[in-house]
């Protein structure tokens, strides 16, 4: 039997259909319009057919002859029904061919399309100003990307804000989001800030055509509803983000040599290959360099200050037994403080746990594992009794009114850490510590750590002759 592949009239979506089924209806999978498919064509044709929607009126004879119950239809020749399709098609409205890939016209000239090597056609449909997107893809990230994009051309600075209202966990690192960049290839430059199902909004760009993506900034515990907006000016392109489209939180700035012309627009991909993943904006705006808005830093409230919940002696136990750990941030005392964690990181082998996000080490918890790379932990669980002989050094770090103090541990305290799978340049956890101090110090909850490559040592000059 014979296979060819259609396009719904509604959302673009790509069908196939066996040649006996020509002329009968179908459901489309993506927007679920009943679709009359087309009937098959040449054996040699290049051109993607498009279905009719049921609802459309067909063609009927006028005048006298068609009155009375016995006038017949005007019937048209399969043949000249496939000609015209694909004259329509040739003539481009609304669709056209780039890199041998079919981008197809939206609603309001937004146009859309898959970027990269996908094995799920991508669909996209707007109406009262709710964009549902749904796309395919691997990952944005590393060489070459892989999503589906509905974008327009964007001729020299301009802003592009949008609201993701949510996006399918199709994994965690789904992503939904705006973008700009240089071309519809795989590897073309870009900036994108994307919202993510479980790992929050990440600000990422590609500063060379097929060279590795990079992360500007990674922000956390942040999901869908949430706003977003992309800033270029000439080369600079500025990333922001705000829980209600007022009070802007600015990401970062990097540099992106590209051309005047860009495409700008809602990127939504999977992050798992042969599975769509629907996504919804709305408030979707591009502003051209005439009516720049940018958002003010001195609009931005400063983030909420976390509090440390108060500590319990219930949780301090010196034994492995019994003990549970929250699937929330970790959360503890240290040295009869109460200790909520700010950020987490692994470096030249060490696992730092600490209040604040700059400065020096003033208050948390380092625990080094003798230099072994994040690779060598990453999926392992570490167990550790309080009567083993000699274990990993495990440094607390608090400050009173003397300054800052520490006392270090390798004997004597329980400890249970479960590391999981490295996920772009972090290693997530959860951890147990119970440490054998009079203050009664411990630890629990999950983190998800930066990994600080060390910095590669300048090359030894050669000896002088």
């Amino acid at each position: 039997m014979s296979e060819f592949k259609f396009a719904c009239p509604v959302c673009g979506q790509h069908m196939m259909c066996d040649a006996s089924h020509g002329g009968q209806v179908m459901e489309c999978p993506t927007c679920f319009q009943k679709i009359t498919a087309p009937q098959a064509p040449a054996a040699d044709g290049k051109f993607i057919l498009t279905g009719t929607k049921v609802t459309e009126k067909k063609i009927s004879a006028r005048g006298p002859a068609a009155a009375g119950p016995a006038a017949a239809e005007k019937k048209f020749p399969a043949a000249i029904l496939v000609g015209v399709i694909v004259l329509v098609l040739a003539a481009g409205a609304g669709v056209y061919f780039f890199g041998g890939k079919i981008f197809h016209f939206g609603a309001a000239g937004w146009q859309s399309g898959d970027i990269g090597a996908v094995h799920a056609a991508g669909a996209f449909s707007l109406d009262q100003g709710v964009f549902t997107v749904s796309g395919d893809g691997v990952d944005i990230w590393d060489k070459a990307d892989s999503f589906r994009y509905v974008f327009q051309p964007l001729n020299g600075d301009g802003t592009l804000t949008a609201r993701v209202l949510k996006i399918k966990n199709t994994d965690q690192w789904a992503k939904a989001g705006v973008m700009a960049r240089e071309s519809l290839e795989a590897g073309s430059r870009f900036a994108a800030v994307l919202v993510t199902p479980a790992q929050g909004i990440t600000y990422q760009f590609r500063d060379r055509a097929a060279a590795p993506a990079s992360e500007v900034q990674h922000v956390p515990n942040l999901a869908a509803p949430y706003w977003i907006r992309l800033v270029r000016q000439g080369n600079a392109f500025t990333a922001y983000s705000s829980a209600n489209g007022t009070a802007w939180n600015k990401l970062g700035t990097t540099t992106i040599p590209m051309g005047g012309q860009t495409y700008a627009g809602l990127a939504v991909c999977s992050h798992k290959d042969g599975t769509l993943c629907p996504a919804q904006f709305d408030n979707v705006t591009l502003q051209t360099n005439a009516n720049i808005s940018t958002p003010a830093p001195v609009a931005a409230p400063p983030p909420p200050k976390l509090v440390a919940p108060p500590a319990n002696d219930t949780n301090w136990m010196l034994t492995l037994d019994g003990a549970v750990t929250p699937n929330s941030a970790v959360v503890g005392r240290i040295h009869g403080q109460d200790f909520i964690v700010e950020r987490a990181n692994f470096q030249n082998g060490t696992l730092i746990l600490r209040a604040g996000t700059k400065g020096a080490l003033e208050f948390g918890v380092q625990i080094n594992f003798g230099g072994a790379p994040p690779e060598a932990l990453a999926g392992k669980a570490i167990n550790v009794s309080a009567d083993t002989e000699k274990a990993a050094l495990v440094t607390l770090r608090w400050k009173d009114a003397n300054g800052v103090q520490k006392a270090a541990y390798d004997v004597g305290y329980a400890l249970r850490l479960e590391f999981g799978a490295l996920a772009k340049d972090h290693l997530p956890g959860k951890i147990y510590l119970c440490l054998p101090d009079a203050e009664k110090s411990y630890l629990m909850g999950k983190f998800n750590a930066s990994i600080i490559k060390p910095k590669p040592k300048p090359a030894t000059p050669p000896p002088a002759k």
